[in-house]
């Protein structure tokens, strides 16, 4: 029988937090006092001279984000508690928070922020209250428990340190309550000796002067009540020691002895500063430059080697950090590269922007630079560039683009306000100005504002600019921009309808389709829509005249998609791409997304002609995702044909209303798994639209050139982006031949399917080019290859596209920006030379060609999708 020895009645028990290996979680209970008039909420429609619309006020909603800090940053991603209704006396939530990170890797101090945020409907989050507390005690101590916290009315959290948001006020200034309480936990850890008759009367009274507290709070006293776990002992905050180096063998030893010293180990400690930068040798170069500092020699020129070593750093990616060899190298040689407009961006990463001489002297270097390009003009407004000179030559670069080209970059623009110093930027007045003057610009503007309002850091900001925008809208009186104004507030009077149809069908697929048309004719709930006209969201330059009550319908999937067929008039009208038998097809059951293509085929209509344009609106989803990866493929369409390389690619238009909504254009197509399921092969679906006797697979030679260039840009943009998830469900192929990929759940390497091969490549794909061994495979390797090298050319562009991206709310992108660029850069292999990256490509394709694992995944999935 195994006894313990009982404590002494004076052991402290306790727990070190480094041996703790739990997620952080908080419990956010309520929220008491009154909450302050909301001054800043807007209501969503906007009037043709840009007011608002007088709506009838309602009660918020109100929701918590907390965040863990510490030193003035973000440890991880904030957490974030479900809508609860708001009333006169707080709110209540009782949802339990937790943190991907664990009580072990907390530093000593660890701060928690709440905020409280309040929305309206059609109005951006507002900050309710907001306060900031730090996890452990002054002695190291980890508090748990119940928490209350005093808000900052209308005020965002500040994580600095100390925070200018404290959350607890020091115990001589929290009155005879806050002594009580802070008496109370003393006694819950038994700090305090328990006495029956004396505590009942203790937790009475503090229950009253809790009540009492409660009753007399004003209404710009706020408190959020929270519970933090409770452990069985106290946790003292212990930095985790370093793991046990492992002896190592000393090479010529046995056993990691040496010989004959009594079998002792030579143990083989890494030194962490191997890698590292020398102190002395960045003070030396300090040093030495700031001697240097006053003078610039613009005639010293670099020789062969050092030429030679300038060329590789200007060539390297935007996000390579340059060693303090480099640094110096380009600083020292820095006038001489005035005449390279690619090498400002590397010079001005090598400036000491801290030292107020060298910073004007680099202000002055820039306004000698020979012009610089777009992509450079994108790197400066990354937020590796704070000075706002460096910022404004970006924005000059911007000014002289054309409208297109501005347009096509525009959802990285809005990004980029993210790092600018103040709202009332030169970015900010740029794009105003340009969408002031350009409705094809104004109106996308407007969404990529609109659909950050949520955004708990960058939603005032672009609440502000979007505000900027509607008065100079609202002020070209008879021009594009009071034009603009109109069909924005026409956009969103529609999406305000659809979005309440889509929350209004009930029961099946076709009964929902039946309730859908019976809204929309005119007469029904949403008669006006029969009627309305507006730009259409998705292309400006396509005018709307009402929608076709008799050709909308309903997709079979789990979100309920609806088809929607708009009649257009004017020459924005869009025709029909492909074969005339296309607009014969059936109507569309599924189309788009994972959850879309679960039943049934897989078809969907496009653009038609007679005056139609047909469009999906999906709610339920964020497509922000999905609209960047197809902004990047027509990018890298553009630049594809700007090497009069034209791969039949096919980016279809993408627009995200609202972070649970949007709009997605139709293609005419058929999903790649309805193909085969229907029709055995694909050659034998493309010779039955496209029929030629006399050519060798029976189909006409431009439809099967049309199939082989778009398997290739498509094999090589995937691969590039990380595109997973890749299976006969969301690839579509069109009449004409054409293939393209939809549904972007997962970018970046991500995959939920293990051992995924690098693009989809299957047997059908190759079958349909004739084989391995035919002429059609030899030049979809060559279209792969040249595609890639042509991409290769500027990485810089999409580089820098991505890096604005950092802050944006794209899952795969935000979870880890750094690691999302390394993984975009190695994709693109930038330091191979062209032959190299041919033998790589080749390589990529033999192995996703004869992938075994992907087999038996396509075939995993078709069962799936039968079985539900």
């Amino acid at each position: 029988m195994v006894t313990t020895k009982p404590l002494r009645p004076d052991t402290f028990v306790f727990y070190l937090s480094c041996d703790i290996n739990l997620p952080v979680r908080v419990r956010i209970d309520r929220l008491l006092g009154r909450l302050p008039a909301l001054q800043h909420a807007r209501q969503v429609a906007l009037n043709a001279d840009g007011d608002a619309v007088p709506q009838e006020a309602r009660a918020p909603a109100l929701y918590v984000v907390a965040a863990l800090c510490a030193l003035g940053e973000v440890l991880a991603l904030p957490a974030r508690s479900p809508f609860a209704p708001a009333s006169a006396d707080g709110c209540t939530w009782g949802a339990w928070l937790a943190f991907p990170i664990k009580y072990r890797d907390l530093p000593h101090d660890a701060q928690l922020a709440v905020t409280v945020w309040s929305v309206r409907e059609g109005a951006p989050p507002v900050p309710a209250g907001g306060a900031a507390m730090l996890l452990f005690s002054k002695k190291g101590r980890l508090k748990t428990g119940l928490q209350r916290v005093c808000l900052w009315p209308e005020r965002a959290a500040d994580v600095a340190c100390p925070s200018a948001t404290p959350g607890k006020l020091p115990v001589a200034e929290r009155g005879e309550l806050g002594r009580l309480e802070q008496m109370l936990k003393r006694y819950e850890r038994g700090e305090l000796a328990a006495i029956d008759w004396l505590d009942a009367l203790a937790l009475t009274r503090i229950r009253q002067l809790r009540v009492e507290e409660e009753q007399k709070a004003s209404s710009t006293e706020l408190s959020l009540e929270m519970e933090l776990p409770v452990f069985a002992h106290a946790v003292i905050w212990q930095q985790a020691a370093p793991a046990p180096v492992p002896a190592q063998a000393v090479p010529g030893s046995v056993g990691g002895s040496t010989g004959d010293r009594g079998g002792l180990a030579l143990v083989l400690v890494p030194d962490p500063e191997v890698g590292r930068e020398s102190p002395a040798e960045l003070k030396a170069a300090k040093l030495a430059r700031g001697r240097a500092r006053g003078l610039e020699d613009r005639g010293l020129k670099p020789n062969t080697a050092e030429r030679e070593a300038i060329e590789a750093i200007i060539k390297a990616p935007p996000n390579r950090v340059l060693s303090a060899e480099e640094r110096a190298l380009i600083w020292r040689f820095r006038s001489s590269l005035t005449a390279d407009p690619c090498a400002l961006t590397k010079v001005l990463r090598c400036m000491d922007w801290g030292d107020a001489r060298e910073a004007r002297a680099a202000v002055e270097l820039v306004a000698r630079w020979a012009p610089i390009g777009l992509a450079d003009a994108l790197e400066l407004l990354s937020p590796s560039f704070t000075n706002p000179e460096v910022r404004a030559t970006a924005v000059a670069v911007l000014r002289k683009a054309e409208d297109e080209e501005v347009r096509g970059v525009l959802l990285q623009l809005v990004q980029a306000l993210r790092y600018e110093p103040a709202d009332d930027s030169r970015l900010a007045a740029f794009l105003v100005q340009r969408a002031a003057r350009q409705p094809t610009i104004a109106i996308p503007l407007h969404w990529y504002l609109y659909v950050e309002w949520d955004d708990a850091g960058f939603g005032a900001r672009a609440a502000a600019v979007h505000k900027r925008l509607t008065a100079a809208l609202a002020g070209d009186v008879g021009g594009p921009g009071e034009a603009a104004l109109a069909g924005i507030s026409a956009q969103m009077a529609l999406m305000a309808q659809l979005r309440h149809l889509s929350s209004e069908l009930r029961g099946s697929a076709a009964r929902k389709a039946e309730q859908l048309q019976a809204a929309v004719r005119e007469g029904g709930a949403c008669g006006d829509l029969a009627t309305a006209g507006c730009p259409l969201p998705l292309d400006p330059t396509v005018p709307l005249d009402g929608i076709i009550a008799s050709e909308c319908g309903v997709f079979k999937s789990a979100l309920s998609p609806l088809r929607l067929t708009f009649r257009t008039r004017g020459p924005g009208t869009q025709e029909l791409a492909g074969s005339g038998e296309a607009a014969a097809l059936p109507p569309p059951a599924v189309v788009e997304g994972s959850d879309a293509a679960a039943d049934g085929p897989a078809q969907s209509l496009g653009p038609v002609g007679g005056g139609r344009y047909q469009v999906i609106y999906k709610r339920g989803d964020d497509l922000r995702q999905d609209q960047l990866v197809v902004q990047i493929f027509s990018l890298m369409d553009r630049l594809l044909k700007r090497e009069n390389l034209d791969l039949r690619l096919t980016p279809y238009r993408v627009l995200a209303t609202s972070p649970d909504d949007g709009l997605i254009e139709c293609i005419p197509s058929m999903a790649l798994a309805t193909v085969i399921a229907e029709h055995r092969s694909i050659t034998r679906y493309l010779a039955l639209h496209n029929p030629d006797p006399e050519a060798p697979l029976g189909l006409r030679p431009e439809v099967l050139d049309a199939f082989v260039k778009s398997c290739a840009g498509y094999c090589v943009m995937t691969y590039i982006l990380g595109v997973g998830d890749r299976h006969n469900d969301n690839l579509m192929l069109a009449p004409d031949g054409r293939l393209f990929h939809i549904d972007f759940g997962y970018i970046m390497g991500r995959d939920p399917k293990p051992w995924p091969p690098p693009f989809k490549l299957n047997r059908e794909m190759v079958d349909a080019m004739g084989g391995a061994d035919s002429e059609p495979y030899r030049r979809f390797r060559a279209y792969a290859c040249e595609a890639y090298n042509i991409l290769r050319k500027s990485a810089s562009l999409i580089l820098s596209l991505f890096h604005l991206m950092a802050g944006s709310t794209i899952p795969d992108i935000r979870t880890d920006p750094e690691k999302a660029m390394l993984k975009l850069q190695e994709k693109l292999r930038l330091e191979e030379d062209d032959e190299v990256a041919i033998e790589w490509m080749q390589q990529l394709i033999n192995e996703s060609s004869s992938q075994v694992m992907a087999n038996i995944m396509e075939t995993t999935h078709r069962w799936a999708q039968a079985l539900r």
